[in-house]
This record gives structure tokens, sequence and C-alpha cells, in this order.
């Protein structure tokens, strides 16, 4: 990446980067532990290796909230009047869960995904302010891509389609979710590369360094896929936008593995949106 800037803002100092995406500057912050060792099992170095076998809906597709609507109905505490896809639930049936789990066809995947949010580098913050093509050329500079919207969801949920990365009930002490704070003002981004850019952005963040929360880690290690910041992948779907986000930010929201926001357009940024990078596994 290509420095353009670095301002220091009442919180944070922020630096930007090719222009016009932001990342906070995590120097002088308490040091973390020693990063956890990590098996690459022949991926590029700082990638998880994900092979297995990823549940699909009862017809064998992939490409459909099915598994979502079976997921839903193992829901024993809803937060939100809605029991649908956009609906919050605390806390899953795990007996009942797995038992469906069992029922249903399996598709095998083997890719590798980058451990952390980008820049996928532990004790970093996240970049952030980021579209859709911009997140695909940071990967394309590296050789990889953005991962799918499948990679992303089994590198969450494992082969037992877990709700949550790190079990059956939604927990704010296992990842960075459920954080309040004041979200941006309307021409935060109009430009994106101003001083009261990062102001605003300053003013609203709450995320964490990558790797900071040890428990937000899913069944195969890879780290803060729920919570955080949003994350850009590309959609299963053959109709529709191609770019969608997964894992939902440090806000309240619903921080599963399996659900998708499928509104934004190729030019939407925000100060809690980043992505990571995915490759095909070694043949």
């Amino acid at each position: 990446m290509v420095l353009t800037e670095t301002l220091q803002m009442p919180r944070l100092s922020w630096r930007r980067w090719q222009e016009l995406s932001w990342q906070g500057v995590a120097d002088g912050m308490n040091a973390l532990s020693e990063e956890p060792p990590l098996d690459p099992r022949g991926c590029p170095l700082g990638m998880v290796r994900v092979t297995g076998s990823f549940v699909v809906d009862q017809s064998g597709r992939d490409d459909t909230e099915a598994v979502t609507s079976y997921q839903n109905q193992a829901c024993t505490v809803w937060r939100t009047a809605d029991h649908g896809e956009n609906g919050l639930c605390d806390r899953f049936d795990a007996d009942r869960w797995r038992a469906r789990v069992a029922t249903l066809p399996k598709k095998p995947l083997d890719y590798c995904i980058d451990r952390y949010e980008y820049p996928n580098t532990y004790g970093e913050l996240p970049l952030v302010v980021v579209t859709f093509s911009e997140a695909e050329a940071f990967c394309g500079r590296e050789r990889k891509r953005v991962c799918s919207e499948n990679e992303w969801t089994f590198a969450c949920e494992g082969e037992e389609a877990l709700p949550y990365p790190y079990g059956f009930e939604r927990d704010v002490e296992k990842c960075n979710i459920g954080v309040l704070g004041p979200g941006p003002t309307r021409d935060m981004f109009s430009p994106r590369t101003t001083r009261y850019t990062a102001k605003g952005i300053d003013l609203s963040w709450r995320g964490k360094r990558s790797g900071e929360v040890p428990t937000c880690k899913s069944p195969f290690g890879v780290m803060d896929l729920t919570g955080n910041v949003d994350e850009w992948t590309v959609t299963s779907r053959k109709y529709g936008r191609k770019m969608i986000m997964k894992g939902g930010h440090w806000g309240p929201a619903r921080q599963r593995c399996r659900p998708a926001t499928r509104g934004h357009g190729p030019f939407y940024v925000r100060y809690d949106q980043g992505f990571r990078c995915c490759v095909n596994a070694p043949g």
C-alpha cells in the first residue's frame, strides 16, 4: 500500500492509504501477547487452510437463504420481533440444529483465507472506508482475491454450521459486538479524503486490533469474522449485486455466520467496513 498522509486526531492517528482508504495507527497501544502459532498447510504466509464439508440446502443448492431459515427454526431466544433473515437470535438449540445439519447435503470446499481482516497483520487495525472494487485491487496486488460468500461463511461456521463462530449463543464477550457509539455525519465521506473524514472516523471508531479478542475465533482458527468491521465478499447468487457484506460491525446487529447484507452498491463506504482476501488451495 502507498501511504498518502497521517493525521493526528483526539483518539487515534489515522493513515490514509492509496489516497482514499483509512487505517487507525496501533503504535503506542498496549502490546498484545505473542501471536498464536499457525500451520498454513501449504497456504501463503498469514493465511489459514479451510477444507471440509460445507452445509447446503436440502436441494443441494449453495445460493439460497434456506440454511439460514432452517437455522432460525432452532432459535430458542429471539431479541427482535423479526424471526427471519434479519432477526437477532441470542440462543440456538444446539441438539436440534445438529440433528438438522446431519440431514442436509454437504459440498466439499478447500481454499486459503486471511487469518485477519486486511491488511492481515496481527496487532494492526483493519483498513476501512474501502469500496468493493478497491478491495478487489488490494487483494489483487497480493495475488489474492476477495473471498466468496460461501468461503467466508464456511470459514466462520465450520462443518457444524455453527450460528456463531464460537458456538450457539450470542456472546458480547467473545467478539467485538454489541458496542454502541456515535454514527457518522452525512457528509463525512463527501469527499472521503479530508481531515474532516479522519475526524469523523475517529469519533465513531469502536474497532479492535486484529487478534486483540482471542476468543473471536472460528473452528478453523480464522479471527474476527463476526463483529469488528463488516467485510466485503462476492455473492454466491447468480442474481442481484455482485458485492455483499458479511459478519456485521461492532454495533448491535446479527453478527452470525450465515446472514448477509445485500443492499450496498459498488460505491458504498463506511468507517466500520473492510474486507479480507482468499486464494485457491495449493494443488
